[in-house]
């Protein structure tokens, strides 16, 4: 393929980030506000809420690697991965929907129950939809820098998703006559979009040719052992172990910020809940904006290192909150640009980072194994969420939290170590990884060489 033919046109990049738009509208609600919502508005005990969310997550041990491999050997009219997208799109939104709806007046175990079934069903909905969407971009193009243009565009869209996740999801749940039913408002208006979004990139984004179709049945080997022997290779993919151990760390970080943010502008900064959208706004907005910094940077710098000084800015702002008290609001605020500024690095740079390990492993293998790589990159993403939101949920259990009422020294204490100081240190553990990742502009070059990617 030449470098011309690489390039994709301007519509298409667009078409491709309306879907992160939808699909990040929905994970930005999740880490920001459905533990605040289970504890604050559902009146779910923190536990309980925290153990019946790990019943998606151990699920999410099987479907994440059975996926990415379906999705490498589906074959159909409509395309290996688009497919999944044209008929997964309204479930997917039925599904979010769903998780915000929790009746009034269950028994811990019947909470348990209901949020276990409700997250479960949504999360392999978001699997189904999410994993393939975002194999597509791995196909789309070869070209070392046209990934991070189409990375660019698609963080744009995943930015606006995320702005609308964490900042109107609390505007339209003010609005309305209580919180209870302003979150299940708001959580149908945004299965809805959801739904849309992806719907518009099955529309409008057509992917490259699959290839040759999968083996006779007869040499077809027994599915787990195919499974198993597509997932040995993708392990053995050195600088896809590095990136995705890297970025696991810096998920885990940020969502615990993410999960935190909400208790520590409400109890240790003693601000209301009207403050919350603006500290949000501040934060996406910085993100935003440094989002063409980034690109520059990275145009410039090697990926990976444009990866690290993101996140020595981020760690830096992140540890300083442990200084905030109660009524700083300005230097809250200019925390959260340091932070922000440093938090647009992981919102470009690592998706962009993906496809060349896949690449790399085409090389190593002979095969392009998309799906896996996405469906293993994507399941330690799911567990890093998850850890953080049950880190965060037990530390309000052992801290004697206590929703809608002044906190006690511990508990303000959790939230700060919480919001601000683990989370630094989940991302300065990072970096020794992403130095030692090996994959730079040349040697990209060199690997398409080698696999016939020109």
């Amino acid at each position: 393929m030449s470098p011309s033919a690489s390039r994709l046109s301007l519509g298409t990049k667009l078409g491709y980030a309306v879907g992160n738009v939808g699909l990040q509208m929905l994970i930005a609600a999740m880490s920001f506000l459905l533990m605040i919502f289970y504890t604050d508005v559902a009146l779910v005990p923190p536990a309980v809420a925290g153990a019946a969310l790990l019943v998606g997550k151990v699920w999410d041990t099987i479907n994440d690697p059975l996926f990415g491999w379906m999705t490498d050997r589906t074959r159909s009219r409509h395309g290996r991965h688009r497919v999944y997208l044209i008929y997964g799109a309204i479930p997917l939104g039925l599904a979010a929907a769903a998780v915000w709806m929790v009746p009034p007046g269950l028994s811990p175990v019947a909470a348990f129950l209901w949020i276990a079934i409700t997250y479960t069903v949504f999360d392999t909905m978001m699997t189904l939809v999410q994993l393939p969407y975002q194999a597509m971009a791995a196909n789309m193009t070869q070209d070392y820098d046209e990934r991070t243009s189409l990375t660019a565009f698609a963080s744009m869209g995943a930015l606006l998703g995320f702005f609308a996740g964490s900042v109107l999801m609390p505007v339209l749940v003010r609005a309305a006559p209580d919180a209870r039913t302003g979150y299940a408002l708001a959580g149908a208006v945004f299965g809805l979009v959801a739904g849309m979004a992806v719907a518009v990139v099955a529309w409008r984004v057509r992917e490259p040719a699959a290839g040759a179709p999968p083996a006779t049945e007869a040499h077809t080997p027994p599915l787990w052992a195919s499974v198993r022997a597509t997932l040995g290779t993708t392990l053995h993919n050195r600088p896809f172990l590095l990136l995705m151990s890297a970025a696991t760390l810096v998920r885990l970080g940020l969502t615990l910020v993410q999960a935190s943010l909400a208790y520590f502008v409400i109890y240790q900064l003693q601000g209301d809940k009207g403050d919350l959208p603006r500290f949000m706004g501040t934060l996406l907005g910085v993100v935003g904006l440094s989002l063409f910094v980034w690109k520059v940077v990275v145009d410039r710098w090697e990926k990976n290192r444009a990866y690290i000084l993101g996140l020595v800015l981020c760690a830096a702002g992140l540890l300083a909150l442990y200084w905030v008290k109660p009524g700083d609001q300005h230097l809250m605020t200019a925390i959260l640009v340091v932070v922000g500024i440093g938090m647009g690095a992981h919102w470009i740079v690592p998706f962009a980072m993906v496809p060349d390990t896949i690449d790399h492993g085409h090389m190593q293998a002979g095969e392009r194994q998309t799906g896996m790589y996405y469906g293993l990159y994507g399941l330690m993403d799911k567990l890093a969420r998850t850890l953080a939101t049950v880190l965060v949920a037990g530390m309000l259990d052992v801290t004697g939290y206590v929703p809608n009422v002044a906190q006690s020294a511990d508990a303000l204490q959790g939230i700060t170590l919480m919001t601000g100081v683990l989370p630094g240190l989940c991302l300065v553990l990072a970096i020794p990884l992403l130095m030692a990742y090996p994959i730079t502009r040349s040697r990209h070059a060199e690997i398409r060489g080698h696999t016939g990617m020109r």
